[in-house]
């Protein structure tokens, strides 16, 4: 009889054993994802983890002193997704090493696509691992038509994120004809041509699908050309033409500033380069208004810089003819609603287009 409680109680430890090796292992298994999923987040791609039992190990290259006690903190109080009431159960092992790199500010990307499919790319990533994976990438998506004119490793990107943007860029600048990607930080922009207007539509819901900030910082100018229209005769003609494309459309700017800001601003200019070219028989007198916040010089001052970039971006970027364009500020004098509401002064900054015949 004690011989037969004997083996089953030997039986039952073993099978505790076993039971105990494997959801050990599964706990253990899940704590290293976790925390490397904590380190991924957390802009530490460079820097592996390894559990040994309750220990775990950080090895790799920090950046700084600064990055390897952050790497340090993130792994100590990561919980354990597998664990009853998700608790710390771990201690961390520190086996990195530190090499310092050159800190980049602003931390930048760029990339340009010619009409033949060639690229060219430069800028910064956080490390060597990251260099090596976005220039792979950079090959696989333009054909191995890439040349590196110089990407860097250094320290001071935004987040974890900065790499995957870029590769989201690189997507979207794939499917235009030609064109430039620009990071900035959190900021983006992408210009260039597209053969279809919804191959602009998806480049715009791509922006708005980025993480986080970089969403807010993206911006984007994709023209879509189109069969030009017939000339118009008529001075009136044309300013109804005007009217009709502008509608209650506006030109928004950066704050206090002559930066043409929005996709919808270059989508509007655009459509008033075609007129304009419609037009060519007639001159164009580009407006510009403020509100009257601010002393009346400076708005004069940045009045006449809005509407010297409106005339800019027409002659250079869409040929409209630079003779036939005429830029003016006029400030805050020719108001069309009251400055003492916000939605009277919104209606007061604006551009008007005027056309007249030609000297």
């Amino acid at each position: 009889m004690t011989s037969k409680w004997f083996g089953a109680i030997v039986i039952l430890a073993i099978v505790s054993l076993i039971l105990g090796l494997i959801f050990g292992f599964s706990k253990v298994q899940s704590m290293e994802n976790d925390i490397r999923s904590a380190l991924d987040k957390k802009g530490h791609q460079n820097i592996q983890v390894e559990m040994h039992g309750n220990q775990a190990r950080l090895s790799g290259e920090a950046v700084s002193e600064a990055a390897k006690a952050d790497a340090i903190s993130v792994a100590e109080n990561t919980e354990c997704s597998a664990c009853k009431n998700k608790r710390k159960w771990h201690g961390v092992k520190d086996d990195m090493t530190f090499q310092s790199l050159p800190v980049q500010s602003p931390f930048t990307f760029n990339g340009v696509k010619d009409v033949d499919g060639n690229v060219t790319v430069s800028g910064y990533v956080p490390s060597e691992q990251d260099r090596t994976e976005i220039l792979a990438t950079a090959n696989r998506i333009f054909n191995k038509k890439v040349t590196d004119r110089k990407v860097v490793v250094a320290a001071g990107a935004p987040d974890g994120e900065f790499v995957d943007v870029t590769e989201s860029y690189m997507n979207q600048l794939a499917v235009l004809d030609k064109g430039r990607f620009s990071q900035e930080n959190y900021n983006g922009l992408i210009e260039g041509s597209a053969s279809k207007v919804d191959v602009r539509n998806r480049i715009n819901a791509a922006g708005k699908a980025l993480p986080g900030k970089y969403a807010s910082g993206f911006r984007a100018n994709i023209s879509v050309p189109q069969p030009a229209p017939g000339k118009i005769e008529s001075v009136d003609a044309c300013q109804t033409l005007f009217q009709e494309v502008k509608g209650e459309k506006k030109i928004f700017f950066e704050s206090s500033k002559a930066s043409i800001k929005g996709a919808e601003s270059f989508d509007l200019l655009n459509k008033i380069a075609v007129a304009a070219n419609r037009c060519s028989s007639f001159r164009i007198t580009i407006g510009g208004h403020t509100d009257s916040q601010g002393a009346e010089s400076y708005n004069q001052r940045l009045s006449e810089a809005r509407a010297a970039t409106v005339k800019n971006y027409l002659s250079l970027e869409r040929k409209v003819e630079a003779n036939r364009l005429t830029a003016i500020g006029y400030g805050e004098s020719n108001p069309v609603a009251t400055n003492e509401t916000a939605a009277g002064r919104a209606q007061n900054r604006r551009i008007t287009f005027t056309v007249t015949q030609a000297q």
